[in-house]
């Protein structure tokens, strides 16, 4: 594990979770940049902010995908699909 996040409080950084490294690693701590998206309270809620949301959304070019690409991944799909239901008959104990 490379990266982790924690909160500034009271002076120290509170990881949300224990890391495994060795004592005295160095370490590089940076302000996280705002999510990308909106935030609950910026939703509009008026219909002509929806309007314009949605005017936004429909200015958005279609992603397009060459025939090689979409093969790929409907591919990569199976692949995931397929792990999955291992995984999942594996945890329930299924299979032998």
């Amino acid at each position: 594990m490379d990266a982790i996040y924690g909160t500034f409080q009271g002076g120290r950084v509170h990881l949300d979770e224990p890391v495994n490294w060795p004592e005295g690693s160095r370490v590089m701590i940076a302000r996280a940049t705002k999510c990308k998206g909106l935030t609950e309270e910026e939703w509009p809620e008026t219909k002509e902010g929806i309007s314009a949301l949605l005017a936004n959304l429909d200015a958005v070019e279609p992603l397009e995908f060459s025939p090689e690409e979409e093969a790929d991944i409907a591919a990569a799909r199976e692949e995931v699909r397929c792990v999955t239901i291992e995984a999942v008959t594996r945890q329930m104990g299924l299979t032998p």
